[in-house]
């Protein structure tokens, strides 16, 4: 295949990949908790030296783009909601939440409780604390800076808040859950973070500066398809006049 087609073509793909990622992270502009994601391309450019072959050989491959993706955790602001059970991260860590495939890790606050008296996400998994998931029976519910849960007054159990060395080993595991990659995360308390009640922290996602990157991303895309066009009518041009030789 002509070098220049394999890189249009290359760079449609890397363009449509990247287009996908924009348009997940602004469907979730509004989903509490929501960490942006990021995807990052290593170009190798054709006719460069290549090691392998001795010094001084060139390679004729065409250019390729190494593809990774990478989440953004910056904090999201936060939003004040007076509601009892939104609870809010300020600093680092995650709330630990129980789920059906196992513990999850999770910056959404937004819990609620259920018919079994049960503190729950959003999804109805469990809200995890020292003492396992934890149950709030009687009214008023306070939680303090700490992540300590006082029910009428009465302390009933401390949020499991859990932070991971940095670069965080972690993955994406559906919505705004995260699981450890490999063999675990090394998962250790939260230092220096305080649990806000009645504030909820919204998603990291700009969607000016997304929407921007979107439109420029869209006219990369039409630009090598362009060029795609124009080196498919070249190679047809090309044949045509060959045959009449």
């Amino acid at each position: 295949m002509n070098s220049g087609m394999y890189t249009a073509l290359s760079g449609n793909l890397a363009a449509q990949q990247r287009l996908d990622v924009l348009t997940n992270n602004l469907a979730n502009v509004n989903s509490a908790g929501f960490k942006k994601d990021r995807i990052l391309f290593e170009s190798t450019l054709a006719s460069v030296k290549n090691p392998s072959q001795g010094d001084g050989t060139l390679t004729d491959a065409p250019v390729m783009s190494e593809v990774s993706f990478a989440t953004d955790y910056s904090a999201g602001p936060l939003q004040q909601t007076g509601n009892t059970l939104d609870l809010a991260l300020d600093g680092d860590g995650f709330f630990a939440v129980n789920t059906s495939q196992g513990k999850r890790y999770t910056r959404q606050g937004n819990f609620h409780i259920d018919g079994n008296s049960r503190l729950v996400t959003a999804d109805g998994n469990e809200v995890l604390g020292n003492g396992g998931p934890i149950t709030v029976k009687g009214g008023k519910v306070e939680i303090n800076g700490k992540g300590e849960v006082f029910v009428e007054g009465n302390r009933v159990d401390s949020l499991a808040i859990v932070d991971f060395p940095k670069p965080y080993p972690l993955q994406k595991a559906g919505g705004v859950l995260f699981m450890p990659t490999g063999g675990g995360g090394n998962e250790q308390p939260a230092g220096n973070t305080a649990v806000k009640q009645g504030f909820l922290e919204v998603s990291n996602v700009n969607p000016i500066l997304e929407m921007t990157q979107m439109i420029e991303t869209t006219r990369y895309y039409e630009s090598c398809v362009k060029a795609v066009q124009s080196y498919d009518s070249m190679a047809a041009k090309a044949a045509n006049d060959l045959g009449k030789l």
